[in-house]
Order: structure tokens, then sequence, then C-alpha cells
């Protein structure tokens, strides 16, 4: 048995007929390559089950098995009633799961299953291993628990979480169990290529556009980290590209020399800042995501800045990395 809470989540599973299971707000692959694996388990099982997401899910992830199940819904008018567990997978905090500053959580039965560090713990269940490289990873475990025949649409998405999580196996968390696991869903039918096309080689050429306009704004900090800021304007006229702050992230962010981390931050809705943090060795970027009501983990994470001026939002996470940065080296 690979978690004890294994048998209590599957007791919760059996007793109920109707399961939702959501995608967190910007689902990236394995948000929803946790949930659609989750989905295709249930099924097998018998539930009634309905993947929900307070966005759209992003063209790249599209190619997944049972993407097309994945329902957009406002959080604040969905009929929940009718409805008897919810599995939040892949999400840190109530407002990741609604999408909505507030996150207000509908008063039905939770269970999370998760693998930030920065988890609130918000579940009436709640599995968390900061230590695992994904959620994928994670529910790989917990399905070998349950005694789950991982076929090949099941392999699929687990594998592209864990490939998209880890940045094709580059980061901290990657251990040998993980690269098992792969070679196992690789094994079962996952298919590496697919996936690495899709999520890292498939871009659309306004988001390349967009990607050169993070780049031009890029400035390096005296502090020791790189940042860039795009205002929602600028945003909109390279056609509002999606996830493009978080790929410009994870390929810029981490690679300049002399520097700790990075973060880019855009404007994506009109007063809201969303910001994404990659650290270049074991600097924990998840601590000034903290100081700005986000989460993570040590190499990666973001946070939502609601602050109506975008340079006096800019400055509020500036200050509040070198505010960090300085109590590192203070340590």
């Amino acid at each position: 048995m690979n978690y004890p809470k294994s048998q209590e989540i599957l007791e919760e599973i059996k007793k109920a007929k109707k399961i939702l299971v959501n995608c967190h707000r910007s689902p990236d692959a394995d948000s929803v390559g946790s949930a659609l694996a989750t989905y295709l388990v249930l099924k097998k099982m018998g539930k009634d089950v309905k993947v929900v997401c307070p966005d759209k899910i992003s063209e790249d992830v599209k190619f997944l098995p049972s993407s097309e199940v994945v329902e957009k819904i406002d959080f604040g008018k969905f009929d929940f009633g009718q409805w008897d567990l919810f599995l939040l997978l892949d999400s840190g905090s109530p407002g990741m799961v609604t999408g909505k500053r507030e996150g207000v959580l509908p008063e039905i039965a939770t269970i999370v299953i998760d693998h930030h560090k920065t988890n609130l713990n918000f579940g009436k269940i709640n599995l968390v291993d900061e230590s695992i490289s994904s959620t994928g990873e994670l529910l790989f475990s917990i399905f070998e628990d349950w005694g789950v025949e991982i076929d090949k649409d099941i392999a699929q998405n687990l594998l592209a979480g864990i490939i998209a999580d880890t940045g094709v196996f580059e980061y901290p968390l990657v251990t040998s169990r993980t690269l098992d696991i792969a070679r196992s869903l690789i094994d079962k039918g996952g298919d590496r290529q697919e996936i690495i096309l899709n999520i890292f080689k498939n871009i659309d050429f306004n988001k390349v556009k967009f990607w050169g306009e993070i780049l031009t704004k890029m400035e390096k900090d005296e502090a020791g980290f790189v940042w860039s800021a795009i205002s929602h304007e600028d945003f909109k006229k390279f056609g509002s590209p999606g996830s493009a702050k978080e790929s410009a992230a994870s390929l810029f962010a981490p690679i300049v020399a002399g520097t700790d981390f990075g973060m880019i931050m855009v404007e994506e809705d009109k007063g809201i800042l969303s910001i994404s943090f990659r650290s270049r060795g074991d600097f924990d970027v998840s601590k000034i995501a903290e100081r700005l009501g986000g989460g993570g983990h040590i190499s990666a994470a973001g946070a939502k800045v609601y602050v109506s001026d975008f340079d006096q939002a800019v400055l509020k996470v500036l200050e509040a990395a070198r505010k960090v940065v300085n109590e590192n080296q203070k340590k």
C-alpha cells in the first residue's frame, strides 16, 4: 500500500453514485490529464462522472483521451445539489478550484488529492504528498493501491501530467520512482512523443511572437532575478494567447546566468496580474507566491495580484520578491 488514505478515499467513492472531478483554473496538462485519468477510472467503476473547470482547456491538451468531456462552468451558478462527491485534484486552494478570488466551495463532500507544498488541506479527506513530482504520479500510486487496471487512455493522461509537470523529467522532484512509473505508463500505451509534440512543440505563432514581447521587456534585478511584466492591452494585442505566461516562465525565467530565479507577470484580465515563478536551483519561489496569496513548489509557483493599477501591481510583486531574497540572505 503506497498510501493508507487510498482505501479511505476508495470507500467514499464506492458510497457515491454521482461524482464531480475538477480541473483547476488555467488548467495545465497535469490538471487536465489527472482529471481525465480519474474520470476514466471512475467510469470503469460504473459511476456517473462529470469533469468541471472554471476555464476552457487550451488547445495543447485537447489531444488527450476524453478531453471533450471537460465542461467549463461558473461555480457560482452550477447546481451541485445533485452530486454526492467532489474530487479536487492538483489544486492547492479553493480559489484554484473555483477560479474566483473568494474560492467558496459547494457544500458537498470533498476529497483533495494534490502534490503542492502550499496546499491548504481544505477537503474532508486530504491526500497531499509534496515530495511527488506531479498529481499524475500521485494518482498512479493511488490507482495501484486500488488495484486499477491501467489501459492505454489512462496511461496517456497520467504520462502527460508527469511529463508536463517535470519539464520532461528536468525538475528536482523527479526520482527513480518517477522514471519507473513513466516507463510503466509507456509500456501500457502512453505515447511520450505525442505528448511532447503537443505540449512543447505545437506553439501558435501569436504565442511565439508574444514570447518575443516578454523577452523584449525582460529586466534583471539587482536582487538576483529576472522579470518581465505585460499589461492587459499588450496581452490583447497578441491575441491573448492561452498558457503563454506559464510556458514563457518555464522556457526563459530559469535560464539566465547569475540569477536565482525568474518571474513572468501578465495582466491576463484587467486589474488581475497573474505571475509564474521559476527557480534556477534550490531557491524556493513558493515563498514569494505565498506572500502574494498563491502557492506551488520550490522550483515552480504562481500567484495572482488583484490591484487595479498595473504599475502598482508589478511593484507589489517586485517588493515581495526582494523581501524574500533579503530574508534568505540573512539566514
